[in-house]
Formats: structure tokens, sequence, C-alpha cells
């Protein structure tokens, strides 16, 4: 189990900073931890639609561990990728590293070469970087009977 001294995102409100990346083209902003369950989410989702999507993200997240060999390094020595991208033309989703077990997703208008994807992914980045320690997840405990 990993221990925080400190507030993390599944014991604090972290909708606030999540709500002031929307605009300029973001629509959409999560918080999920990395076995796909909501942490936070900015305004505008309904509930079924914020699970969903945290399922999805998380899933893209988990791609990146079998990576290694398809970039000729030992398995286990790849860094976490920072940012995944998915241009659908008129909409990127960004999907980023936030903390320990967790990830922050992001819906854009515009392709990835938008100047609003480049502006949402300044901001995303400058979030995760100014609270990573809080943007983390704790591990889950196993189920006793």
């Amino acid at each position: 189990m990993t221990a925080f001294q400190h507030a993390t995102a599944d014991t604090a409100d972290l909708s606030p900073q999540l709500n002031g990346l929307l605009g300029e083209g973001v629509v959409s902003a999560v918080l999920f931890s990395s076995d796909g369950l909501p942490l936070a989410c900015a305004d505008g989702l309904g509930r079924e639609a914020i699970e969903r999507s945290c399922a999805v993200v998380a899933g893209l997240y988990s791609l990146q561990r079998n990576f290694a060999e398809f970039c000729h390094v030992a398995p286990g020595t790849l860094p976490v990728s920072r940012v995944q991208t998915i241009d659908f033309g008129t909409h990127t989703v960004l999907v980023l590293a936030a903390g320990h077990n967790s990830g922050l997703a992001l819906a854009v208008e515009g392709g990835v070469v938008h100047p609003n994807t480049q502006l949402a992914l300044s901001k995303a980045l400058k979030l995760t970087k100014a609270l990573e320690p809080f943007l983390a997840s704790r591990d889950r405990q196993p189920h006793r009977a």
C-alpha cells in the first residue's frame, strides 16, 4: 500500500480544478484511476457518461505497458507515457499521466494541430505538474469476506 501524508484525488474534490480546464475548445475533462474508476470530473457529463469515459480512457492508458518490445527495450524499462493523443479530425482526446495510479483525459474541439488542442495540452500539463501529488489515487485494498 502506498502511504500518502496529504489529500489525494480519491479523498478530495478536484472538480473545480478540472472545471478550470473547460473552455477554449475543451468540452470534457475527467480524472480517472488506473483501473477505470472516476476520481473527479468537470461539469457537463452525466454520471453514466463519466463512468463509461473513465473506463475507456483507462483502457487506452493501460496500453502503454505493452510497448516495450515494440520500442526495443526490456519489459518494465519504458517510462510512463506522459500524453496519448487520439485525433478524430474534428475532436482530439488527450490522455495524460496525472499521478500515482491516475490519469487525466480531455476532449477538445479541433484536430491534433488545432490551437485549441495545443492550448488544452499546455494547460493540462501545467495542472498535472503543479498538482501531481494530489492527483494520485490510493491503491485499492483487497476485499475481505
